[in-house]
């Protein structure tokens, strides 16, 4: 599933968990029912239970599947059958819940459920699975991949698993289900997208024993040799053509499934495009991929069309740009835009042709346009294709899709297309789409962020110049407003109309480019100001869901945590000298105490880090009794992240030391360090698949041990966070432009620059290893000539998509104010106020404060990790340090980064 999927479907500026929207649709509910028993709402979900239906803790679960248009009358049927037995069940509870789990981009492991019986033991299951496969006996529905089907029904599912009696905390907040094996022993109950049974359990009701899979996977005549991409909606596949040897794209989709919100499935979009793509051949070849076969093969739907040679246009982009590259010159980013020119030619050209064949494109994105070896350009998937004479498709791409107010007022067939070509072109200068939608009077602070690579008048103005039409100032863009929207060119569908946001004032902080340059300690104080206010507008101490609102993740972890939650925000306005309402002061000091027994010890979405902010808001006692709980925490033994384990309660309690002068608490975190330094091997006690950076890796640890090396003046300490800097050096690897980078784990190896994740986290330790000076310890030259190669990677980083802290600007002028600090240059002072001012033109005019779109670009977020409480702290930390206040040669401390 996609980020913030779900929490992004409720509501039209802010995340919130799905079942809070306020129109999900028709409700679903079982037309008979017995008199005394009540449907309870859980989640997306309504429960049935009776009095002779205790609930097992685990066993064999059954699910039902449907199709959408016989959704009541499978539900009766099951219902009859479950009130008659006296055996609990669920079924989704509305047809927006319907269509977000069969969603073509749902989670594979969830989707295709709508009802779930939880028989009491094996006999019941056995007997239960009979009555319910003969009585829908001839309806259809979707395969749940994590089932087996029973017997020859196609609606009647099966698995062994938890029933929700069992389960555990991990180190990040989330949850997972456990269900004892055919040993009794406890172990993840796997939500795979296949059947998957624990060790030791056998399936009674398999008629035949399933034998895996050997040997290439074979469709018809085709061999599939590489898996592109696999969705809810099915998979696309390179494959080779067994009769002629001819390489040939794949596209699989799955019966009633992969639905979209107009109701349509993949089976019907698959078919819809295999007409378009023939016709097109006929009058246009070569402007989408030639159609070869489309065939069923047992429930799915197939079309075989040309392999289209290349790379999607945003991996094209990723890879060619010169605009991040540290070796960039004026004469590499004069090549780039001439090749920007030709690729923006041959898309005018192939639109030409495909208008000229009756057609609409509908869904122009980075993602739906290859580049091809020798530099050309082809339109690939056409499910979004339109007949000029019939209505547009609802599907498209957030920032690259015209607004509601543009498509009402336009009365031209090709405004889809028009905008999504001005969109591309925008995304070749900067991944800045959404912003600009949502404040088009930014755009002037972008270009001035790009004026050491300034885009040429005539792209820019392409770029642009939908943005700065009259009609965008009438109504504004809001991704919530829009029928169906895909995210970062694949595919994503974001949701059923929903209107569009009330309008909130113009707040009056919109500093010209001029002014940023004259005046940046003034400007940057008065952005504060307004994230500041922005911040306390956005509060609600009385809402449920959130006291701020959040990042998806806080539905998944919890509402009260430094990264996601109220306690995040409360540090940052209290760091930056806002004034903290007594109602939100209170509100998580109640959610605290409500939850303290349910949260992980660590510094980010557990105890510890809401301790430190509890410690500052003069509420000692609180923090001490929070940091003990979390020592004792059992997550803390075997997890040791600076994030979610024992670093991150150390810090916790070196802050506590600090602002309190207690010996003791000085002990604590001595005794997290011995703990560490007895850990044989720390591999196990990351993040997932080795895991780099601050928040999960070896730098965060190091961090820890560097303060109580200053602390307890003990240089062991410090001596052991070297070498664990030395591990994480081990894991960088260097960019082709000469700089370092890091990347996420061992599986992930995408270069990150960003402060969570990435080479600015692990520059931020390193530059406090170079920088201290200690009689008894030589220089790590290693570090040193290590650190002016990670600086490099994240000052040309800068034209970030997001303004977080955790994967976006705010992170890494957070880092480089630091850095500045600790160099005293002009190169590296430059380097911060870029990076700081660079955040003023992600700011979105709310009441009389400022916002900023989080995690995925979708909506408004105030948390740390993404929103507007991270770039107050980057911006405190400017301001608040001496890098505008001192003669900037006054502290230099490190030498100068080349």
């Amino acid at each position: 599933m996609l980020e913030g999927f779900g929490e992004a479907l409720a509501d039209r500026e802010y995340y919130l968990p799905l079942p809070s929207v306020a129109d999900p649709g028709p409700r679903f509910a079982p037309r008979e029912v017995p008199q005394g028993l009540h449907g309870v709402g859980q989640g997306i979900w309504t429960v049935w239970g009776g009095p002779r239906a205790a609930l097992a803790e685990q066993g064999w679960k059954i699910h039902v599947s449907a199709r959408l248009d016989r959704a009541q009358h499978v539900l009766d049927t099951v219902a009859g059958i479950c009130f008659s037995e006296g055996v609990p069940f669920k079924h989704l509870s509305a047809r927006l819940f319907f269509l977000f789990l069969h969603h073509k981009h749902a989670s594979r492991a969830q989707a295709g459920k709508f009802c779930a019986v939880y028989p009491p033991d094996t006999a019941t299951a056995r007997r239960l699975l009979a009555r319910l496969r003969d009585a829908l006996d001839g309806e259809e529905g979707p395969y749940v991949l994590t089932d087996r089907r029973f017997r020859d029904s196609q609606t009647v599912h099966y698995r062994y698993g938890s029933f929700g009696a069992r389960s555990r905390l991990r180190p990040d907040g989330t949850r997972e289900g456990l269900v004892l094996d055919g040993s009794g022993r406890e172990v993840v109950d796997l939500r795979l997208p296949a059947f998957h049974l624990p060790a030791g359990i056998a399936d009674p009701f398999a008629e035949d024993e399933e034998k895996p899979h050997e040997g290439p996977i074979l469709i018809r005549d085709y061999e599939v040799t590489r898996a592109v991409r696999l969705s809810n909606a099915g998979g696309t596949y390179q494959a080779r053509d067994r009769r002629t040897g001819r390489t040939v794209f794949l596209k699989e989709a799955r019966a009633h499934n992969g639905l979209v919100f107009d109701g349509t499935d993949a089976q019907q979009r698959l078919r819809h495009e295999y007409g378009v793509l023939r016709e097109l051949h006929a009058a246009a070849p070569g402007v989408g991929p030639e159609p070869l076969d489309h065939f069923t093969e047992w429930e799915h739907d197939f079309l075989v069309t040309e392999y289209v040679a290349g790379q999607p246009l945003v991996s094209w982009l990723s890879r060619s740009s010169p605009l991040a590259r540290a070796d960039r010159t004026t004469e590499s980013v004069a090549v780039y835009y001439e090749v920007c020119r030709r690729l923006l030619a041959a898309l005018d050209a192939s639109l030409k042709r495909l208008h000229a064949a009756g057609y609409r494109f509908g869904d122009l994105s980075l993602g739906n346009v290859m580049v091809t070896p020798s530099g050309g350009v082809r339109l690939v998937d056409f499910e979004a294709a339109s007949a000029l004479s019939s209505a547009p498709s609802g599907i498209g791409t957030p920032g690259f899709t015209p607004p509601p107010g543009l498509l009402r007022a336009a009365f031209d067939p090709l405004i889809q297309d028009r905008y999504g070509l001005s969109a591309v072109a925008f995304a070749l200068l900067a991944p800045f789409n959404e912003t600009a939608e949502h404040a088009p009077a930014n755009l002037a602070l972008l270009r001035r962020d790009l004026a050491d690579a300034a885009p040429p008048p005539d792209l820019w103005q392409r770029a642009t110049a939908f943005l700065l039409a009259e009609e965008r100032a009438q109504e504004p863009f809001l991704p919530q407003g829009r029928p169906q929207h895909r995210a970062r060119g694949r595919g994503r569908t974001h949701g059923p109309p929903q209107g569009r946001a009330q309008g909130h004032g113009v707040s009056d902080f919109a500093p010209s480019p001029a002014e940023l340059d004259s005046d940046p300690r003034g400007c940057l104080t008065r952005l504060s100001e307004k994230v500041a206010a922005g911040l306390l507008e956005m509060a609600d101490a009385d809402r449920p869901e959130w006291a701020f609102p959040p990042s998806p993740e806080a539905f998944r972890t919890n509402n009260v945590c430094v990264a996601y939650g109220t306690a995040g925000v409360v540090h940052a306005l209290h760091r930056a000298g806002a004034a903290v309402p007594e109602e939100i002061r209170e509100r998580l000091r109640r959610d605290t105490l409500a939850q303290r027994d349910a949260l992980p010890p660590g510094l980010l979405v557990g105890s510890a880090g809401i301790a430190r902010v509890l410690a500052d808001l003069g509420l000692l006692d609180e923090a001490a009794d929070l940091l003990r709980g979390a020592d004792d925490h059992a997550l803390t033994t075997s997890c040791s992240t600076l994030a979610g384990g024992r670093a991150g309660v150390g810090l916790g309690w070196l802050a506590l030391h600090r602002l309190t002068g207690d010996g003791g608490h000085l002990e604590r975190a001595a005794a997290a360090g011995e703990r560490l330094l007895r850990i044989p091997d720390l591999r196990p006690t990351l993040g997932e698949h080795d895991a780099r950076g601050l928040l999960h890796g070896r730098s965060g640890l190091a961090l820890f041990l560097h303060r109580l090396a200053c602390d307890t003046g003990e240089a062991r300490y410090r001596e052991a966070g070297r070498r664990l800097l030395h591990e994480e050096l081990d894991r960088t690897f260097p960019l082709d432009d000469g700089s370092l980078s890091v990347s996420d784990n061992a599986q992930l190896t995408r270069a990150m620059p960003y402060l969570a994740t990435g080479a600015a986290g692990v520059a931020a330790v390193l530059t406090r290893y170079v920088a201290t000076r200690y009689v008894d310890t030589a220089p790590d030259e290693r570090c040193a000539a290590a650190l002016p190669k990670l600086v490099a990677g994240v000052r040309v980083s800068c034209a970030t998509k997001e303004a977080g802290l955790y994967r976006g600007l705010a992170g890494l002028s957070w880092f480089l104010t630091g850095h500045a600090e600790l160099t005293g240059t002009d190169a590296a002072r430059e380097d911060a106020l870029r990076a700081a001012t660079g955040l003023v033109k992600y700011a979105v005019p709310y009441r009389h404060g400022v916002r900023f779109l989080g995690a995925g670009s979708q909506r408004f977020t105030a948390d740390v990790s993404s929103g507007g409480a991270g770039v107050l702290l980057a911006l405190h930390r400017l301001l608040a340090g001496p890098l505008l206040t001192e003669p900037h040669h006054a502290r230099p401390r490190i030498p100068a980064v080349p």
